[in-house]
């Protein structure tokens, strides 16, 4: 009797799995990550919120309230809502490595639709989005700022990729709601602001060539709308205490610069930042170079595609005029901006796949990958570190010792002091965490 075998799976469905696999793991152990590492109490800049996370401060005003340089209405709407559902600072958390699994999983099927099958270094989106390196914003609930502020311009992305003559009106005003939605989470988002309004202008010349006017000028309005968020942005913006002034040191802006270009591949790399911007900086020319020369009837995608990373390079720089004084090696240990030059990445390696190159492609996730254990170990280091912290924190709240003594042994030196002074009697109040329980102890 012959013997039945299944015949081998086809490389294509190999290759499906594979990614499926990675991206499977990676997502896990974000998740892991967030739950044995991430605490439910507030971290850093949180110390903050907790007057409006319990009901001490009205919520529209928190809303719309400075944040250093930012205004971050959606951000705080979806840390407050995810608060008052579960009472855990995890949830902020466990949403990003969530956002950016979906946003890892959606692209690499996208690619695939692109290109006309998968191939194996579609796994760039995955190693890139859910390594460790992004610790500051997973043991961080109150830094899905950063989180929305990716997911939002990658979507920019899509729509300037997909974007034709035909379609200019819906991907117009798809683009609008996105720019709006990325400058709600933060003066990060501002950037995008202005190369994506006159992108939508130049659509809008297409549709009233092509006599639709209303169309037209209905494009022209939602531009016009996005300029004067701006000036409603700074309408009583303060200069933030404690932080430098512009600066005007060409060397220094241009360090501060590279090193947050270089921080799109992970906080691990910011030791070697010159010889990872350098490549940035070439692939972005050529990738530009390639979009212009593109057809005619492509141009409309190609102009997308150049206004949003206009905006993500003209983010980088703001963040080099601004964050000069500081240096590029205090800035290039600040995992969080990782999020915000990733998009960068994100747009060249889709537009290379769309044109059935597969070279630039393997390169970026052969780049990813040779970071990857790096920028595991560096959020594996600081995950750590900053869990035994809070852990010790929360045990003598768990005895019950008073704020005073809290503040002074764990917070002492951490610029959080007066915060945390009022903000742990708040805690305990509203019973959340280790803070819930015993009425106050003598130390």
């Amino acid at each position: 009797m012959s013997q039945p075998y299944s015949p081998d799976a086809p490389p294509t469905s190999r290759i499906r799995l594979l990614l499926f696999a990675v991206w499977l793991v990676l997502t896990l152990g974000g998740v892991v990550f967030v739950l044995v590492l991430g605490s439910n109490a507030p971290y850093a800049d949180e110390w903050e919120f907790v007057p409006a996370l319990v009901g001490e401060e009205p919520l529209g005003p928190w809303l719309w309230m400075q944040h250093n340089e930012h205004r971050l209405p959606l951000p705080r709407l979806v840390y407050f809502t995810l608060f008052q559902v579960t009472h855990d600072f995890r949830t902020g958390m466990l949403l990003q490595v969530l956002l950016l699994s979906a946003m890892s999983l959606g692209l690499m099927q996208l690619t695939a639709r692109l290109r006309g099958k998968p191939l194996w270094a579609d796994a760039f989106f995955p190693i890139s989005l859910l390594h460790l390196g992004h610790w500051e914003n997973f043991i961080m609930g109150y830094q899905i700022c950063f989180t929305l502020f990716a997911v939002f311009v990658t979507g920019l992305v899509v729509v300037a990729l997909r974007t034709t003559r035909e379609n200019a009106f819906r991907s117009g005003a798809c683009a609008a709601v996105l720019v709006f939605l990325t400058a709600l989470t933060g003066s990060s988002g501002l950037a995008l602001v202005p190369p994506v309004a006159a992108w939508m202008a130049y659509l809008a010349v297409l549709l009233w060539n092509a006599g639709a006017k209303g169309k037209s000028l209905t494009l022209l309005a939602l531009a016009l709308m996005l300029l004067a968020y701006i000036g409603l942005y700074f309408s009583g913006y303060a200069r933030p205490t404690g932080h430098p002034p512009l600066s005007y040191d060409p060397q220094a802006i241009g360090e501060v610069t590279g090193v947050v270009l270089s921080l799109g591949v992970g906080v691990s790399v910011s030791q070697v930042w010159p010889v990872i911007a350098a490549g940035e900086v070439l692939l972005g020319l050529a990738t530009v170079v390639f979009l212009v020369r593109r057809p005619r009837e492509e141009w409309p995608a190609s102009a997308g595609l150049i206004a949003v990373a206009a905006g993500v390079f003209g983010l980088a720089l703001t963040l080099g005029l601004a964050r000069a004084e500081w240096g590029a090696e205090v800035v290039g240990r600040w995992s969080r901006y990782s999020l915000l030059t990733w998009p960068l990445l994100g747009a060249a390696y889709l537009v290379w796949a769309k044109a059935g190159r597969k070279w630039l492609p393997m390169g970026l996730c052969a780049l990813a990958a040779l970071a990857f254990p790096a920028n595991m170990l560096t959020g594996l280091q600081n995950g750590t570190a900053i869990r035994a912290s809070i852990m010790s924190l929360e045990v003598d709240a768990r005895a019950g010792l008073p704020a005073s003594y809290l503040v002074r042994r764990h917070l002492s030196g951490s610029g959080q002091e007066e915060r945390a002074w009022r903000g742990i009697p708040l805690l305990k109040a509203a019973g959340i965490g280790a803070f819930a329980g015993k009425p106050d102890a003598n130390p």
